[in-house]
């Protein structure tokens, strides 16, 4: 069975034995990561971030229903930890519960869990599924079963499927699911296209560049001087009054359990930092270290246009290395001789690396030699190596004392957090229950206060959530939200108390934003003006002597800059941009706005638009494009959904599953 051919399991796999696939892997348990995340990682990406805890609890217990679809602990638990397991292995076990909290994995991995829930309800109303001859016929073509061009066999599959202890039957799921969203997203941006004009604005963003002069009459400097009367901020008010309508409001109760107000009611002793750092040492461990100079000789890739032919390159090497040996300094040589652009001017040095941070050649070569020594030819993917060790760290442990005042703020912190979490977590089961907002806060110790009249889309502390102030926007009077909101520091609980309508407004109270607006166009006229005054002296003397004269300064851009950046300090515009790429070089452009005033520009340096390059270019550019507008469209199909199916939380449920 392990030396079972490729050809033979295609044919096992499809016809009408199909099931004997699905057979095969139900004999197996468990599955490996770094397959799993080939196979479906779109699907994973874009529905399921999966995040990680231990599988403590009730599995069967329901943290969430979407739609009459349940969310329970067990599948929390999964999702939560194959996903930690990835962060921990790209911190390399540094990280610690706050990092773990900065990074919201509870809330995303819910958060994808019930995005997976829209998918499969859409796709049900929609009439979508996903038969096991599919799901087996995916198993067969899949190029993750194969190893050079053969099927790596069912010992191997086994030993994998053990290593990560995900059933058969999870497996098989997850694969329907990722089928069933790519058929779904199928259906939802199969329209989707790309123009020309639209390829060719993305190829002039990517590529466009230029190098400006530039002189700004900064309109700042001329606010203090400008005058405004009573009558003119009467007459704009009177001519534009539409302008200053102002916008719905909504005032809110609120109660804010944060770290600031609940962190003095937890405490860390001394005995309780050396008990957790001696259970976590491999937290403070430094590792193993080398510090080391390179000189590289590339060798050509494929299309590549730097590097040498292979002998070529080890020819060239050689030649170094024997000057190396010669006595030669290390590092006039790198300078002289390397091709690594990023560390030649260092004299090759690429500082300390741990074990894992360079490829496995240079690794092995590197850790091999001792201070002082230097390595014979290494060859790597990227071509010849001559390395040498200038110092090398033993692995150590960062001692007690070093570490305590950050293993106290850590556990200070993490407590804290469970204390906000294990308030939340009541009072929302409170407000299920129905009980008042005032009445839940005072169970828990907590004040309600609150909140100025908020404005849609603009979240004010504490209350700087978007999240949270959107859906002010979509309740009810005396409507009490049942589920907490996290807010930096915290989390917020909030119940609707006033509707400020929209409605044109009193002189009196915009007046101080009329006048700002006709002092700011007064100022900003005034800056034209001497930026004209700029231009039309340049035209004769030049921009550098022409501010100077006007008590300006010319100044330039640090280096070529591409379209949608910013030009230095003039910003980004886009009546600037349209300038600056239009004007040829050398030619003085007309006052333009730019941020802060206006300027005059000229063109040093043009990286123009290649039609040729283009065309070269324009396949791929618009398959990306059609990428990235299909998964908005997706994105934005997802998010209508979730307005369409109720969502509702378990949060005393998600708590326990969260602080295990």
């Amino acid at each position: 069975m392990d030396a079972l051919p490729a050809a033979t399991f295609r044919r096992r796999v499809t016809g009408d034995k199909v099931e004997m696939a699905l057979g095969f892997m139900r004999r197996h348990r468990g599955w490996l990561n770094w397959l799993l995340v080939l196979i479906i990682a779109a699907f994973i990406l874009l529905y399921v971030p999966a995040f990680l805890k231990t599988d403590t609890g009730a599995p069967g217990e329901v943290l969430a229903d979407v739609g009459g679809m349940t969310i329970t602990r067990g599948e929390f638990d999964r999702a939560y930890q194959r996903q930690r397991q990835v962060y921990e292995r790209m911190y390399q076990g540094r990280l610690d519960p706050a990092m773990l909290r900065s990074l919201g994995l509870e809330r995303q991995t819910l958060n994808g869990l019930v995005s997976q829930r829209l998918v499969a309800l859409e796709a049900r109303r929609l009439g979508l599924r996903v038969d096991d001859e599919t799901v087996a016929r995916r198993l067969a073509t899949s190029p993750q079963f194969q190893r050079d061009g053969r099927f790596i066999g069912a010992a191997e599959i086994r030993r994998l499927l053990d290593m990560q202890r995900m059933s058969v039957e999870e497996f098989e799921e997850t694969l329907r699911d990722q089928i069933l969203g790519e058929q779904l997203e199928a259906l939802v941006t199969d329209g989707v296209s790309v123009t020309p004009a639209e390829a060719e604005q993305e190829f002039r963003r990517r590529t466009e560049q230029v190098k400006l002069e530039y002189v700004l009459a900064d309109a700042s400097k001329f606010r203090d001087e400008q005058a405004v009367t009573d009558d003119e901020v009467k007459a704009r008010f009177d001519s534009a009054r539409e302008t200053y309508r102002l916008p719905e409001r909504r005032i809110l109760s609120y109660v804010v359990a944060d770290d600031t107000a609940l962190g003095s009611r937890v405490s860390v002793t001394d005995r309780e930092i050396e008990v957790y750092y001696q259970g976590h040492r491999d937290e403070f461990k430094q590792e193993e270290e080398a510090c080391a100079s390179h000189i590289l000789i590339k060798v050509k890739q494929g299309e590549a246009k730097e590097g040498h032919p292979d002998e070529e390159a080890k020819k060239i090497a050689q030649g170094v290395l024997d000057q190396v040996k010669a006595g030669k300094d290390f590092a006039e040589l790198a300078k002289r001789s390397s091709e690594d652009q990023g560390s030649a001017a260092q004299g090759g040095s690429l500082g300390c690396f741990g074990h894992g941070r360079m490829v496995p050649e240079f690794e092995n070569a590197a850790f091999s030699l001792g201070a002082g020594e230097t390595s014979d030819l290494v060859q790597s993917p990227f071509g010849y190596h001559i390395i040498r060790v200038t110092e090398h760290k033993d692995e150590t442990f960062s001692p007690l004392a070093q570490v305590k005042e950050r293993i106290r703020q850590s556990m200070l912190a993490e407590r804290t957090r469970k204390v906000v979490e294990e308030k939340m977590g009541r009072m929302s089961d409170a407000l299920r229950r129905g009980k008042a907002l005032e009445e839940a806060a005072r169970a828990e110790s907590l004040s309600v206060q609150k909140s100025s009249p908020l404005e849609r889309g603009k979240p004010v502390p504490p209350l700087a959530s978007p999240a949270l102030v959107a859906k002010a926007f979509e309740m009810g009077k005396g409507e009490v939200a049942k589920e907490p909101f996290a807010i930096p520091n915290g989390y917020a609980f909030i119940s609707l108390d006033e509707v400020q309508p929209s409605r044109l407004p009193e002189l009196k109270e915009v007046q101080a934003r009329v006048r700002a607006d006709l002092v700011q166009e007064k100022a900003l006229a005034r800056a034209r003006e001497l930026a004209a005054q700029v231009r039309a002296r340049a035209e004769k003397e030049g921009l550098d002597k022409a501010a100077s004269a006007l008590g300006l300064v010319r100044k330039e851009t640090p280096a070529l800059v591409g379209r949608g950046q910013p030009l230095a300090e003039l910003g980004s515009t886009a009546a600037l941009e349209e300038a600056a790429y239009s004007l040829p070089e050398k030619t003085l452009s007309e006052p333009v706005r730019a941020a802060g005033g206006y300027a005059v520009i000229r063109v040093l340096e043009k990286k123009p638009f290649d039609p040729a390059a283009f065309e070269k270019e324009k396949p791929s550019i618009t398959t990306s494009l059609r990428g990235e507008k299909k998964q908005q469209l997706f994105q934005a199909f997802l998010d209508q959904a979730r307005r369409r199916y109720t969502v509702e939380e378990n949060s005393s449920a998600l708590q326990r599953a969260v602080t295990g």
